[in-house]
């Protein structure tokens, strides 16, 4: 679809964001939600093959449909679907960062671990949460490509769910295999039905990748020890990732829960570089108060919004140890946080942005000499998207301090952006005409 293209009246596309064999993935605006940006899934009847397409057609309905009634910080919300035709289109939150796997193929040394173990700690909550839910839901296909991790933050976000299931009591097996080759445990291989342990298996064949570049792939069902192959992960996670990737279910992890404790610690929170077991402490303030504050959700992400826009309120919960008070703050104006000092138990807090104060990031164009002429211009006149963060500071009575990561790209109008493009197109042609004139005089003279 071209720029501009309106779909139901109401999704105006702004750019193609990826290609793939059976449709696109777009970049756009509702205008219901004062020109929210979200992104539009489109999938074509006609890419597809006849002997597929029942099934195709399915996995994409149960995608949607699957995500439209869950609600999690990892997970990409779908607000819309809608059918034109032979092309079906789901409509989702636009996510702008980059895939596990993208990061994966630029690496030549493994991840940190530290890094690795607070990807592991949100994999590990949403899928905690999509094994709660009732019936289950059985995500079978972990891999680096469907792990999206914000720019600039280390949030992770959950993407393609178009062959999770739902675990079904007393069934045998699958009615259909599924999976990544190196990823999916024998079991997704129609031996029996998968059920949450090979989602555990997944991720830790998954992390097992993450912290020594060997892919799955290279050996199926057998993986070395992580710490044959990179000496610096600590004994711990190498354990863990041990026993999330055995052959045989019953000897795995039984929960997410599980899993994640025997990762990061009953803490559930990760290691540092230090490999002593001390309690962590926190950026600033002395060792925590007795109790956990435990922030749901631990990191808030208020998505794309446009300059100006109104931003719906998040709300954050903590758990306050008893006997405590809190004072919260922000630490950027364009941030409010209400109520400011809390004396209760479970006591809701909201958080609201001023769009208003917000500002978009430059244009950067890269590439050849065209592309760096014009991005001098671009830089000083074009507005583009910008992914600013901060942070909501819990500090309690005892002195103990917690930081809540929030973050939201801003998005300038379109109007604004068409007019800053025919500006810099005028600038630059101003400049082709006088440069042309000096040479045509030059060259008079040269020739006199």
């Amino acid at each position: 679809m071209l720029p501009l293209t309106t779909l139901t009246g109401r999704y105006v596309i702004m750019e193609k964001i990826a290609q793939g064999g059976m449709g696109a993935v777009y970049k756009a605006q509702d205008k219901r939600l004062q020109g929210k940006i979200v992104a539009v899934k489109e999938m074509s009847e006609s890419a597809i093959a006849q002997a597929e397409r029942e099934h195709v057609l399915e996995s994409f309905q149960r995608e949607a449909e699957l995500l439209a009634r869950l609600s999690h910080p990892n997970l990409a919300r779908v607000s819309d679907r809608f059918q034109e035709g032979e092309r079906h289109y789901m409509v989702m939150e636009f996510i702008k960062g980059q895939t596990l796997q993208k990061m994966l193929e630029r690496r030549s040394d493994p991840f940190p671990e530290e890094r690795v173990l607070d990807w592991a700690r949100q994999l590990c909550d949403v899928f905690a949460y999509l094994h709660d839910q009732k019936p289950k839901i059985i995500y079978r296909d972990i891999k680096p490509a469907n792990v999206m991790v914000l720019d600039s933050s280390d949030q992770v976000k959950l993407i393609d769910f178009g062959i999770a299931r739902f675990y079904k009591l007393g069934k045998k097996k699958d009615t259909i295999e599924f999976g990544t080759d190196g990823y999916a445990p024998p079991e997704q291989y129609g031996r029996a039905q998968t059920d949450e342990r090979a989602d555990i298996y997944a991720l830790g064949a998954m992390l097992h990748q993450l912290l020594t570049l060997r892919e799955p792939i290279t050996r199926p069902f057998h993986f070395p020890s992580v710490r044959s192959l990179n000496p610096q992960v600590s004994r711990q996670v190498d354990r863990a990732i041990a026993e999330a990737v055995q052959a045989e279910k019953i000897k795995r992890h039984q929960s997410m829960s599980e899993m994640q404790s025997a990762l990061l610690g009953d803490g559930a929170a990760p290691k540092q570089k230090s490999r002593k077991k001390k309690p962590a402490r926190p950026a600033a303030g002395p060792p925590p108060a007795p109790g956990k504050l435990k922030p749901s959700p631990n990191w808030v992400n208020f998505g794309e919004m446009l300059v100006g826009s109104g931003a719906s309120a998040q709300a954050l919960t903590f758990t306050l140890p008893a006997g405590e008070q809190a004072t919260l703050s922000a630490d950027v104006p364009w941030l409010h946080v209400h109520p400011q000092k809390i004396n209760k138990q479970g006591k809701k807090v909201t958080i609201t942005l001023d769009t208003k104060r917000l500002k978009p990031g430059r244009l950067q164009l890269q590439g050849g000499i065209i592309k760096r002429w014009a991005g001098l211009h671009t830089r000083l006149l074009v507005p583009a998207e910008q992914e600013i963060s901060a942070h909501v500071e819990i500090a309690l009575k005892s002195g103990y301090k917690q930081r809540i990561p929030v973050s939201v790209t801003i998005a300038p109008q379109v109007q604004q952006v068409r007019f800053r493009w025919i500006v810099t197109i005028g600038v630059m042609l101003i400049e082709v005409t006088v440069i042309a004139a000096v040479l045509g005089i030059v060259a008079t003279m040269l020739l006199l």
